[in-house]
């Protein structure tokens, strides 16, 4: 079933009941019920299609989280259109390269981010022509593809990634046996804790209308906000990432809730370090405890439960519904136990059009001769073949869930007055996992580079995401014989300083 089919079902059997409730920063609730946003969806669809769009037509969704942007995606999949999202807040010449390469024939943006050029259309003008167009049923089509996402960047620049499936799903069981051991279910509360801009929020949040949950969205993250929600409204399943978790663990403590709702706490996204996971199965219970490792490309994934994490700590949970290899560097397959290159792929007979294909020309995915993909994750697989993580292939720094290149960071900096040269590395940390940090090795000893210096140039060239969080300076970088800086070194250095 599509899901402009299923969102008229709900419609026609739940009426008024509310759909999503929007939560603005001062709590502010606004809420929609299932047959209003029926309505919403078939005269965005009915606005789009005047434009000249349809089916096959790809449109860039940009608001921040809330009911435009949900809507507004299920506009899209109604008229059989395929959705790009995007944040916002990326550099303009980013998001116009974005566009290009998904073949992008509309892009709705907030108002403070309109470049000169046809095809984008501020939020506020397109919100009018659907407020001022006649309610009218608008059919149903299949997309093909529905989404058009980016991967997380761990082996360079994000690159754009779809697949050519319908999209359709099976009511009941729209991942099929994946979304239940995570705790998901149908007609739950769900907290959209997340920005829909990433991949993983937009597609539960949008899985979970198709179940018919209750969204409670988070315009933007606040940790007292968020726990403040999950008793307010009854929320059963919270997708969060390990930054989220800090913030509501050290919330939580300061204010206590119950609590009680809560069936499922589910984090994806980075890794979450072992004291932090530790401290929420005290807090609610192993059983309450859910984890999926995967990405972008879907070649597959693992999940674990918190009871299972108790017995086997540190691991992130045997393939499911899927199956692993790891390679050493020549291409030889590792036994049990060796730390190596992950390579993983699906259960079943996977077909060229069900694979996830990157748009990006001369991009192909790394796999073997029997379809195992890797996405540059270097880890082992113990005798019971759960799988221990061990970093990434190419030093990637993992902030907060979102994956950023160091040398994309090092070429904004080094362009910043009074700089020589810059190793960009990921340091431990408490709130993010890892933050960016920066060494610097200055042009003058004795002009100061500061912070926020470094912080002010690359705002026009880096998302707020990439941009560094912390700094340091030293007199020379350390080179080997060819005049290359010894990363590795560096960033052993900065964890000693750091302590």
């Amino acid at each position: 079933m599509s899901f402009g089919a299923r969102l008229r079902g709900h419609a026609r059997a739940r009426g008024s009941a509310t759909a999503i409730t929007v939560l603005s920063p001062d709590g502010t609730a606004q809420p929609i019920g299932w047959e209003p946003l029926d309505r919403l969806v078939d005269r965005i669809a009915g606005a789009l299609m005047d434009r000249g769009l349809g089916q096959g037509s790809v449109v860039g969704i940009g608001p921040p989280n809330g009911l435009a942007h949900i809507a507004l995606v299920l506009g899209v999949w109604r008229m059989g259109g395929t959705v790009l999202a995007f944040d916002h807040r990326q550099p303009a010449t980013i998001l116009a390269g974005m566009w290009d390469r998904a073949k992008a024939a509309l892009v709705v943006v907030p108002p403070a981010v309109v470049p000169e050029e046809s095809r984008v259309v501020p939020l506020p003008g397109f919100w009018e022509d659907v407020a001022e167009r006649v309610d009218a049923v608008v059919p149903d089509q299949v997309s093909r593809p529905g989404k058009i996402l980016l991967s997380g960047g761990s082996t360079g620049v994000s690159k754009l990634m779809a697949d050519d499936l319908p999209w359709r799903f099976v009511p009941g069981r729209p991942w099929g046996d994946v979304a239940p051991a995570l705790g998901f279910r149908a007609d739950q509360v769900q907290l959209v804790a997340g920005a829909m801009s990433h991949n993983a929020p937009l597609t539960w949040a949008q899985m979970g209308l198709f179940e018919g949950h209750h969204l409670v969205v988070l315009e933007a993250f606040n940790a007292d906000l968020a726990l403040d929600a999950i008793d307010r409204f009854g929320v059963g399943f919270a997708m969060v990432v390990p930054t989220m978790m800090v913030r509501m663990l050290d919330a939580d403590a300061r204010r206590p809730r119950s609590l009680a709702s809560l069936e499922a706490l589910y984090h994806t996204g980075a890794p979450c370090p072992g004291w932090l996971k530790a401290a929420w199965i005290e807090r609610l219970g192993p059983e309450r405890v859910t984890e999926m490792y995967g990405s972008g490309e879907n070649v597959g994934q693992t999940i674990i439960t918190g009871t299972e994490w108790l017995a086997n700590r540190g691991s992130v949970g045997r393939p499911f519904q899927s199956a692993a290899r790891i390679y050493d560097a020549a291409g030889a397959l590792l036994p049990a136990g060796e730390v190596g290159e992950l390579f993983m792929r699906r259960d079943g007979d996977v077909t060229p059009e069900a694979r996830v294909r990157y748009l990006d020309p001369g991009v192909a995915s790394r796999e073997d001769a029997d379809g195992f993909v890797s996405v540059g994750d270097m880890a082992s697989v113990d005798g019971d073949g759960y799988v221990h993580l061990a970093g990434r292939r190419d030093d990637v720094i993992n902030s907060g869930g979102v994956k950023v290149h160091p040398e994309k960071v090092e070429a904004a900096v080094l362009s910043c007055p009074g700089v020589r040269d810059v190793v960009a590395v990921g340091l431990d940390d408490r709130d993010w996992g890892q933050r960016v940090h920066v060494v610097i090795e200055p042009a003058d000893a004795t002009i100061a580079v500061t912070l926020a210096d470094v912080r002010r140039h690359c705002a026009g060239s880096l998302a707020a995401d990439e941009l560094p969080k912390s700094l340091s300076v030293v007199a020379a970088l350390p080179r080997d014989g060819f005049g290359k800086v010894k990363r590795r070194m560096v960033r052993a250095a900065e964890e000693q300083r750091a302590g």
